[in-house]
Parts: C-alpha cells; structure tokens; sequence
C-alpha cells in the first residue's frame, strides 16, 4: 500500500445556517419522543414479515411474477 496516499472527500455542498440548525433541533428534541418511539415499534410488530426471497410458496406463488419481465 502507498503510505502517501490520502483520502479526500468532497466538501459539503452548503453549509448549514442557525435556521436550519434551530428546526432540527426544534424536529428532534420532543418532549414526546418516546411515545412516538413506542407508537412506530406498536405499528411494527403488527406487520408480518415478508417471505425471503428463496422461499417458494404455493399460495404466493405469482407474487413475483411481476419482476419476470424486468429479470
């Protein structure tokens, strides 16, 4: 490896104004956070989990066929 080589990264297209900076504070710091928290896990654990790809199953069978003509 080239001990001389440096990593760049490109620089920020804008840089963040105190507005901008005072809304996502005000957006993240609720005092109700952990309601909403514990609303959005309530809300999830009622989804089914869909079924892996590799699996084939009869009564799903068709649920992909719609991927055949993109494949």
């Amino acid at each position: 490896m080239n001990a001389e080589k440096q990593e760049s990264h490109a620089p920020p297209i804008a840089a963040l104004k105190e507005r901008d900076l005072t809304e996502l504070t005000l957006l993240f710091d609720r005092q109700d956070s952990d309601d909403i928290e514990a609303d959005v896990i309530n809300k999830l654990g009622m989804l089914y989990p869909e079924p892996s790809w590799d699996e084939e199953l009869l009564f799903e069978k068709d649920v992909y066929d719609f991927l055949d003509g993109y494949l």
